[in-house]
Order: structure tokens, then C-alpha cells, then sequence
């Protein structure tokens, strides 16, 4: 968090600098940077962030000969922010009237549902691939998968989009060209109802960013599955008679599945990362566009706010993923 705080600030521009193509007035930007605690320190700024002016305010009160605190005790009444650790992200720079908090909560399940549905897309296809690849060694479906995964690694979701929409949209008529179909809540807003509408909108954009999902987990799920087949306990029940199915699906495929689940808590930040794009592409209304245009805007607030859910959403998904070793391998215990 104080990476990223220090690192916008440092940036050349502020967020108050101008306002369409014109630039205000000396006095609406001093009110504004007043308004925003930008005439702080950015120490005191930062203690403001997180938490809160009041306590930026009660310190300046006790200690007043801190430096900055002149400045603080002068403005710290009329702030803007109740301080992270309160859940406060504070108030939008260049959306008046706004809060952070409001803003994401209004994109925020847009995200996420885009971000589950691609993963899922990308394990639904991806673990299949890669085991048939593995089960076909050095066939011609083998090849084809193989190529299939470096094909989808290699084209990004920028390029992978409009080609989606060209074909698919223009051309074939198939899907709606952008936006995100409207659904009523499923469960806390988060899953969508099975709506035809929604799904014809979500299927361009979560296949744009799921494809290099299933090609990650195809070409590791056939480099472990392969690894695993050779064990000793693998060809030990395939000499006892196990069927085929059941070796495969109760004993290899499971245990080849460690390393997928390992990638899958830095696959779910390339997700998120990708989506800004994604979101931009298809003219999806999430929190993407709100990160890119607060970094043209240097809209501090929104910045530090669409960063700060993103490290924590991948901070539960590392979390997750520990957890689920314990159930792909019995040998793992949690003390």
C-alpha cells in the first residue's frame, strides 16, 4: 500500500491539474487539494489514508510540533476520509460526490463475475486437454494440443478480443459486439442468474480471457499427468488389474493436479490483470475501467482502492489454494 501511495504521488500531474480540456482556476484547485488533504505532507497524508483524520487530527492536537501538523490541524475537520482500516477507501478525486467504496461496489461483482467465469473455463478445458495430450504422447492430437496451448499463451487478450468480435459479432452475428448482459442477483450479487441474455454477452469476453487459461493448464496438467504415470504406485495397479478409467481419474489425475492448483493463486492475478483489458475491449462495466482511467486522471483514491481489493482478492485466492492440498494430497496436514 505505501509503495503504491508513494509511486502515484511521484508521478508528474496531479489530479486536479485539469479538468476536461480546460484548466481551473488557481482557487477551485487550491479548495480541491485542500479538500483532499493534498496540501499535506504526504507522511501525513498517508496517516490520514489509513487511519483516518481524526487521528491524524488527535495526534497534531497533542503533539502540535510534528511537522505538517499546521497544515493538519487546519483542514483535518473537514476530511474526506474515515481511514482504511475502518473500511473507508475514501472519496473519489475526479467523480464528485462519490465514493470509493459506492464505485466498486457497484463494478466490483461485474469483476468477479467475469474473473470466475474465466477461470472456470480455463479449468473446465484446460484439464481435459492436457489430459488427453498426456494419454495421446506423441500423437497427432498430442501436437494439436500442444499447439493449441503455445497458440493461446502467445496471443494476448488485446489482439484475442477484437478478432472474437470481427468474427463472431460482425461477421457471423452470433454475439453482441460489447457491454455486459443484465441479470438479477443469484447469490449476493456475485453469481449470475442462467439467463440467456447474460450468457450470450458473457461469452466473448470470458473466452478472450480464458484461453490463455486453458493453455497453461493444459500443457501442465499434461507435463505432471505424464510425470505421475511413470511412478511405481501407478504401474503397481495397473499390474493389479485396475481399469483404466479408475486409475486414471482416482489416482493419477489427482495427483498430477498439485501443481495445477499451486499456479492457480498467480493464474488469478494474470486474470485480473488481463481484464482491465478485457473490460476496455468489450466495453465491460468493471472495475477495470475504473483503474485505467484513475491512472489517467492520477486519481489517487481510486487507484490506491482498486489495488488494495485486488492484493487482497489474491491473498485469498493463496489461501485457498493451500488449503485444497490437503485434499489432493492426504500427506499434507494443517497443524
Amino acid at each position: 500500500m505505501l509503495t503504491v501511495f508513494s509511486m502515484m504521488r511521484a508521478l508528474p500531474g496531479g489530479p486536479f491539474d485539469f479538468e476536461g480540456d480546460k484548466s481551473l482556476a488557481k482557487a477551485v484547485t487550491d479548495n480541491l487539494e485542500r479538500r483532499h488533504h493534498l496540501d499535506w505532507s504526504e507522511s501525513w497524508q498517508f496517516v490520514s489514508y489509513v487511519l483516518g483524520d481524526d487521528v491524524a487530527g488527535a495526534v497534531c492536537e497533542t503533539i502540535p510540533s510534528i511537522p505538517g501538523c499546521d497544515k493538519v490541524l487546519d483542514g483535518y475537520k473537514a476530511g474526506v476520509s474515515r481511514g482504511v482500516i475502518r473500511g473507508d477507501l475514501g472519496m473519489a478525486m475526479r467523480q464528485r460526490g462519490r465514493t470509493i467504496n459506492g464505485i466498486i461496489g457497484e463494478s466490483f461483482p461485474v469483476s468477479l463475475q467475469l474473473g470466475l467465469m474465466a477461470i472456470g473455463f480455463g479449468l473446465l478445458t484446460g484439464i481435459p486437454l492436457g489430459t488427453i495430450a498426456a494419454l495421446k504422447q506423441n500423437t497427432t492430437i498430442d501436437y494439436a494440443a500442444s499447439f493449441f496451448a503455445v497458440l493461446g499463451l502467445s496471443v494476448p487478450s488485446l489482439v484475442l478480443g477484437p478478432v472474437l468480435i470481427w468474427i463472431f459479432a460482425l461477421k457471423l452475428g452470433w454475439f453482441p459486439v460489447s457491454t455486459w448482459g443484465a441479470q438479477p442477483p443469484f447469490f449476493l450479487g456475485f453469481i449470475p442468474a442462467p439467463t440467456k441474455d447474460f450468457f450470450m454477452h458473457a461469452a466473448l469476453p470470458v473466452t478472450a480471457l480464458g484461453l490463455a487459461l486453458t493453455a497453461s493448464i493444459a500443457r501442465l496438467t499434461r507435463a505432471s499427468l505424464l510425470q505421475v504415470i511413470g511412478e511405481d504406485y501407478i504401474r503397481t495397479a495397473r499390474a493389479k488389474g485396475l481399469p483404466q478409467s479408475t486409475l486414471i481419474v482416482r489416482h493419477a489425475l489427482r495427483n498430477s493436479l498439485i501443481p495445477v492448483v499451486t499456479i492457480l493463486g498467480p493464474l488469478t492475478a494474470s486474470v485480473v490483470t488481463g481484464s482491465f483489458v478485457t473490460e476496455f475491449v468489450f466495453g465491460i462495466p468493471g472495475m477495470g475501467k475504473h483503474f485505467i482511467t484513475s491512472i489517467n486522471n492520477r486519481d489517487y483514491s481510486m487507484i490506491s482502492g482498486v489495488t488494495l481489493v485486488y492484493a487482497l482478492l489474491l491473498v485469498i485466492a493463496n489461501m485457498i489454494v493451500d488449503i485444497m492440498y490437503a485434499w489432493l494430497d492426504p500427506r499434507i496436514k494443517f497443524e
